[in-house]
């Protein structure tokens, strides 16, 4: 059997120097700088090799980072587990450049590092993404570290910027407990071979941003809003201060005139309005005349300034038809709803970040709402029905209070009960209901409550009020006339143990703020909310459901679950194109955009409309990397939900 010549080192040595003796005397040596890692894989394994061969400037910037710059290391998205990913990717592709050719930049990274650098017009921060100013203004051909370090850095800022657009900054359930939504993070590999394989990278980018059409009015509006000139096209401000109603005076009013395009004739300066003094509006007109014509037109503009200043009819008509073209409760008073209505597009300096922050919510929700789906808008307290995009029903809805928040979160509504047990929480029994019991023994039976004890129902009477571990019994209210949940609920179990629910408050949906339940969400009309739900459902409808209402529970399954996202934008388009702002009744505005480091933040601490709910100090986490995140254990998280599925909500 023949030996190989590479059998013993000496003879390896002894080859490989005359082989390249040979290769030198024709030419063909090739340098250092240029050897290959398919020179290295070639080599027969066991060989002795006589020195190292080179590696690729782009290896070896993503193997060890010693050639990154200061600069470099200081960018907020070239992370450890983002160069993991990238390396991956380039060793998957021999280390071939994406993003130059023969150390050129490519027209498609320009194009690029310009869409990054308008990330601001996604609600999102172009410094997060710049390049260090060497690279991103780099022209003609770089030397190859250069040109591997523009390779790394364009890569990383693509990376982040998709993480971001499709899945938002901040972590949602680091800003409350009551916001438990879970946006699903892009796949980094999965990002970098959908933007190598793109036709048009560019476009590819954009579709990580949410593609609802909520999210893309919003960002249109945004636009808008930041476009050069806009400030002198703007509405006026009408400011902050005491509700506006009829038969009042107020210098706020002269502006609420020209807010509402109603003739104003002592305003051709608006200062007098912004000062309150009759005084500014006689100067405007000259009335600091000696002569008797000056007096009397001094004073005719002092009562022409009293009656603009004067909240009449004309006016509050006018409020009146602003209200019902804005979804807002018509009753002609300009309180802080309809304020901040009336100021939404104009240079109050909040509408800005209002938006940026709902663009942020944005990114957080579903990427599918559901062909047909609820959506429950908390700060504008109505639901709404949508059927392939369109809207086909819509009803006034009461949330939690602020110190009981309906949370924010998505899930599958999957079955209705008629006829429903009210099971009291252990808060409302133990700070509402024990005292009253306290006070008064029959109590309990009077408002139809039953005590449970042990899986049976047992004598109220017979139980210890004064030392009784309120979680070692139960307290519901029984179904019928006066039950907290009235004659129906629709069901979605979930963590927060909430859901949408008949009242018997009915008086409560006439108030144009809505903020008064324990967490769940009241329904004005629910067995008409129910014939739309069920329109596509063969088995049920409000009819069926209606005849079964008296006696006993009775659970109804809906033949396919519907998805249900109870959401929180306090800034929307409507269908006529306006952009829409309603109060942060929660506070978490004021959270977000502070943690998002919005230009104006401040301003939502001292919202006049709702302060922020004072909260134990939590760390407000950015979002990280979907490779950082915690795995999930989905057989643990089934069992969870199937318990969750097996107990009623007891919450109202």
């Amino acid at each position: 059997m023949a030996r190989s010549i590479f059998s013993r080192p000496l003879d390896h040595c002894l080859v490989l120097g005359r082989m390249l003796a040979l290769a030198a005397a024709v030419g063909l040596t090739a340098s250092p700088a240029a050897a290959t890692t398919q020179e290295a894989e070639t080599a027969v394994p066991g060989a002795a090799v006589v020195a190292p061969l080179p590696v690729g400037a782009l290896e070896s910037l993503l193997s060890d980072g010693e050639a990154f710059t200061e600069t470099d290391r200081a960018v907020p998205y070239l992370t450890g587990t983002r160069r993991q990913a990238l390396a991956a990717f380039y060793k998957g592709r021999g280390q071939e450049p994406l993003w130059t050719r023969d150390g050129v930049p490519t027209l498609a990274a320009r194009r690029l590092i310009a869409r990054l650098g308008q990330a601001g017009r996604d609600g999102l921060r172009e410094t997060d993404y710049a390049l260090p100013a060497d690279l991103a203004r780099t022209a003609g051909r770089l030397e190859e570290m250069r040109a591997a370090r523009f390779e790394v850095l364009l890569s990383a800022a693509l990376l982040a910027y998709a993480d971001h657009a499709q899945a938002g900054r901040i972590e949602p359930d680091s800003l409350s407990k009551n916001i438990t939504l879970a946006p699903e993070r892009p796949d980094p590999a999965a990002v970098m071979a959908e933007l190598a394989a793109a036709a048009d990278p560019v476009a590819r980018l954009d579709l990580y941003n949410p593609q609802h059409p909520g999210f893309q009015a919003l960002r249109d509006k945004l636009a808008e809003l930041t476009r050069p000139g806009l400030v002198s096209e703007a509405p006026p401000v009408v400011p902050e201060g005491a509700t506006l109603k009829s038969g009042m005076r107020d210098a706020r009013v002269v502006i609420l005139r020209r807010r509402l395009g109603l003739d104003v004739a002592v305003a051709a300066d608006a200062q007098e309005a912004e000062t309150g003094t009759v005084a500014d509006a006689v100067a405007a007109v000259g009335g600091d005349s000696a002569d008797g014509q000056g007096a009397e037109v001094a004073a005719d503009a002092v009562a022409e300034a009293a009656n603009e200043e004067l909240f009449d009819a004309e006016v509050k008509a006018a409020v009146l038809a602003f209200q019902r073209d804005n979804g807002l409760h018509p009753d002609g008073v300009v309180g802080p709803r309809t304020l901040l209505a009336l100021n939404a597009v104009s240079d109050d300096g909040m509408a800005i970040s209002d938006i940026v922050a709902n663009l942020e919510r944005w990114r957080w929700m579903p990427r599918e709402l559901g062909a047909f789906h609820i959506f429950v808008n908390i700060p504008e307290f109505k639901a709404r029905l949508f059927r392939d995009g369109a809207q086909v029903y819509e009803t006034r809805v009461v949330v939690g209070k602020s110190s009981n928040q309906t949370p924010v979160f998505s899930d599958m509504m999957d079955h209705v009960i008629v006829n429903p047990y009210w099971n009291v929480p252990y808060s409302i029994a133990s700070q509402e209901l024990l005292p009253s019991i306290a006070a008064d023994p029959s109590y309990l039976a009077r408002r139809n409550y039953e005590v449970v004890a042990g899986g049976r129902v047992i004598n109220a009477g017979a139980v210890d009020w004064s030392s009784v571990n309120l979680r070692s019994v139960r307290i519901r209210q029984r179904p019928g006339g006066g039950n907290a949940l009235g004659q129906i609920k629709f069901m979605f179990p979930n963590r927060h143990s909430v859901y949408l629910h008949d009242t018997p408050s009915k008086s409560l949906f006439a108030r144009p703020s809505r903020a008064f339940s324990h967490g769940c969400v009241r329904v004005q009309d629910p067995f008409d909310f129910a014939d739309a739900l069920l329109q596509l459902d063969p088995n049920w409808n409000a009819a069926k459901l209606k005849a079964m209402v008296g006696g006993s529970e009775k659970r109804v399954d809906l033949t396919k679950s519907v998805p249900v996202h109870l959401a929180y934008f306090t800034a929307f388009v409507d269908e006529a194109g306006k952009l829409q702002r309603r109060p942060d009744i929660y506070g978490h505005n004021a959270v977000l955009t502070k943690a998002l480091e919005i230009e104006g933040w401040q301003d939502w601490q001292r919202f006049a409309v709702a302060a922020p709910v004072k909260r134990a100090r939590v760390e407000i986490r950015p979002a990280k990397p979907v490779r950082e995140r915690e795995p999930v254990d989905i057989r643990a998280e089934r069992q969870r939900m199937f318990q969750l599925r097996q107990r009623a909500a007891s919450d109202y």
